[in-house]
């Protein structure tokens, strides 16, 4: 239950499904936690929960627990209503999308969306009043309605794992291809008239890219086995940036473009945020988190261009403000012992946090052993 007692009334919307622990992913079972320094969990098997972070007290304000056990919550977008916030998510753990529609601690409803079995929905994106999401399992780009609660299904290639995706400024969704090592773009009339078109290059074999932002006419992403961040410029422009030092960068993951327009990027191997800058001679800004290994995995940035990320190992959120003196801060999970996840923030400037129980979260991507 949510700290000082809530009122939040579930709705589930389709047909319900039975709660199961994820099996999705591609690689073996994360880690169960950030080491001898991390408490045993006292949560209850299976729990996920969403969490309200204000940067004014440097505090989790709020926590909301996910009404379905196991829904492993991945990826968050947060919305502003004429009164209220949808604070959305992917439950990839439970195949819905859920959606916390919040006015105030006491005004509070969830509601979540049945997608096909085996959607395994992942990330997801808020553009030209839809909810944009992948379906990593199920093959397909996933578009709700949030007036309606109609889902549509855009088919990809099969096997091709979609996985991060972005919302262009022209309205077309560009998403990533981590098994079929591509990036694609989709373009859409009507539901029944819409164009999947991929983009392959030499330096994509084997690189597992995740992580996409659209950037006006270009788009960039993050090749995690290849250890490069790309700028595509359709048609045929691609530009790769990686540093001069070794192991920069090292696995990026996630990314993210700040009111400036840059391009940052959590690098899980290597517990870095990173700015890319792709100009006559790309290179790569690196910011070293604490503690090493912490697995950086979701960022954002907010109002002021300050980076905020999660630290899935570290059961911790942080707060880098970069420059020339750069500042980083982190601030622990009030529940010991969870991964979070997504993160985003809202019109009034706080943060919106996912976590879950470590053992019940898988990462979703073709990874290096940890």
């Amino acid at each position: 239950m949510a700290a000082g007692g809530w009122r939040c009334v579930l709705i589930a919307v389709g047909v319900i499904t039975v709660s199961v622990a994820l099996v999705l992913l591609l690689g073996s079972q994360a880690p169960a936690g950030a080491g001898a320094a991390m408490p045993l969990i006292t949560n209850s098997e299976g729990e996920s929960f969403v969490y309200r972070f204000d940067p004014g007290t440097s505090s989790f304000v709020f926590t909301f627990t996910v009404p379905t056990e196991n829904a492993n919550p991945w990826d968050v977008a947060v919305v502003a209503g004429t009164s209220h916030l949808d604070v959305w998510f992917t439950e990839l753990g439970v195949d819905r999308i859920g959606r916390l529609t919040y006015t105030d601690t006491n005004d509070c409803t969830f509601h979540e969306y049945t997608l096909t079995v085996g959607s395994r929905p992942l990330n997801l994106v808020s553009g030209g009043g839809f909810i944009w999401f992948t379906a990593a399992g199920g093959d397909y780009i996933g578009r709700l309605d949030p007036a309606t609660g109609q889902i549509d299904e855009f088919a990809v290639p099969a096997g091709s794992y979609p996985a991060d995706l972005d919302y262009a400024p022209d309205g077309s969704i560009w998403f990533t291809e981590m098994m079929a090592d591509q990036i694609a773009r989709l373009v859409i009339t009507s539901t029944a008239d819409y164009a999947v078109t991929e983009y392959f290059h030499t330096s994509l074999s084997g690189g597992r890219p995740y992580g996409v932002v659209a950037a006006g006419t270009s788009v960039y992403f993050a090749q995690t086995a290849n250890d490069l961040v790309t700028r595509f410029t359709p048609p045929d422009s691609w530009i790769q940036i990686y540093g001069f030092a070794p192991d920069i960068p090292d696995e990026p993951y996630a990314l993210a473009l700040d009111g400036s327009g840059r391009v940052w990027g959590t690098e899980r191997a290597g517990s870095r945020v990173s700015h890319y800058e792709y100009g006559t001679f790309p290179i790569v800004i690196p910011y070293d988190l604490a503690p090493s290994g912490s697995l950086p995995t979701s960022l954002v940035a907010d109002a002021n261009d300050y980076l905020w990320f999660t630290q899935w190992q570290a059961g911790q959120i942080g707060r880098l403000i970069p420059g020339g003196h750069p500042q980083r801060d982190y601030y622990p999970l009030p529940l010991a012992g969870l991964t979070p996840t997504g993160i985003a923030t809202d019109s009034a400037g706080d943060l919106w946090v996912l976590a879950s129980r470590p053992y019940r979260v898988y990462f979703p991507v073709a990874m290096r052993s940890y």
